[in-house]
Order: structure tokens, then C-alpha cells, then sequence
């Protein structure tokens, strides 16, 4: 099993507060806030607030007094009218950002139950096949093959063992054209 993604329909990383402990449940809290650009610490700050002051849990914001202090009236998600065209689309995607989280923090619960669960993992050496390619300097092809291979040991059952030559760092193995993490280094 693969540890969860978190895929919201907007926001960055900088944003997101996916952490009932963090959230405290206020999913509709954050969806707001990281809609309007907040940082995850503002976000954490105002659902903690939130909490303190039992506020429903599907609440957006607090209402703004004289010079922007709170007034402890919470606005809902449930009392928004969305008959508008922009204000229907601005919380669907809410909703959406609600679903993920309510979808991702599922996901965790069942990543961590596996985890507790799963039996430890093994130590393999597996052998693998596959067309390496290197470029040397040669008189022909023929003596560019003999040059190639200068490094390669047959064993008996027809496989080769590679001694790689050259500093530290000088041989990654790369699959599909890419580094892996996975790296073989000398």
C-alpha cells in the first residue's frame, strides 16, 4: 500500500492544513481560507480559535468588528446563498477542497492502520536485466565491443558482473532514462 496523496483542487503547499489535530475538524474553515491565500499558521491560529470558542464546524470565517477583531459571529457554510453564478462555482470548489480532505484523511487512517499491521519489510538482492549502452574510442566496431566489455566478468550461467572503474560517483545506473531513487552508484 502506498503512502496517501493530498490532491486539492487548488491551494499550495504553503496553504494546506490536512491534520485533524491542526484542523480540528473545521474542513470547511480551511477550504475557505486556502481559497482566499492564507497561510497554513493563520489557518491553524483561526480553527484553534474556531474550537476554543465552539464554533458549528462547518463554519467559513468570523465576522470582522472596528479594526478587524473579531466579533465571535461565525459565518456558515450551510446559511451562503449560492444562487449567483460566481458565488454557486466559488463553493463548489469549497465543497470539492472538503471532499478531498474528508477523502485524504480517510486514506491516512488507513495507510497508518496498515502500517501498525503489515509485516516488517524483507532485505531482497534481486537481479535484473538490461541493454546498457556506452560509447567508447576504438579503431572498429569489433575492438569498440572488445573495449566495451574490458570491464565485464562472464560467470558460468551466463550472466555478467560489471567492475566499475573510475572515481567515486563516476557510474549511476539510470532507469528509464531517469535517476532513480533507486541509484546504483560506485
Amino acid at each position: 500500500m502506498q503512502e496517501p496523496k493530498f490532491n486539492p483542487p487548488y491551494g499550495g503547499a504553503i496553504n494546506h492544513v490536512t491534520d485533524p489535530a491542526e484542523h480540528h475538524g473545521y474542513l470547511h474553515m480551511v477550504a475557505w481560507a486556502v481559497e482566499i491565500g492564507s497561510h497554513a499558521e493563520y489557518i491553524k491560529d483561526r480553527c484553534a480559535k474556531a474550537k476554543a470558542a465552539g464554533a458549528p464546524l462547518d463554519i467559513l470565517y468570523e465576522r470582522s468588528g472596528p479594526c478587524g477583531v473579531g466579533t465571535g459571529e461565525w459565518v456558515r457554510f450551510s446559511d451562503i446563498d449560492t444562487t449567483g453564478h460566481d458565488a454557486a462555482r466559488g463553493f463548489v470548489r469549497i465543497e470539492q477542497y472538503v471532499r478531498e480532505l474528508v477523502r485524504y484523511q480517510h486514506a491516512v487512517a488507513q495507510y497508518r492502520k496498515w502500517r501498525r499491521t503489515a509485516p516488517p519489510l524483507k532485505t531482497f538482492t534481486v537481479t535484473i536485466t538490461a541493454p546498457i549502452t556506452t560509447t567508447v574510442r576504438a579503431l572498429d566496431e569489433e575492438d569498440a565491443r572488445r573495449t566495451a566489455m574490458a570491464g565485464w566478468a562472464p560467470n558460468p550461467d551466463g550472466s555478467a558482473t560489471a567492475r566499475l572503474t573510475g572515481p567515486p560517483g563516476a557510474w549511476v545506473a539510470k532507469f528509464n532514462g531517469t535517476p532513480s531513487v533507486k541509484e546504483v552508484r560506485r
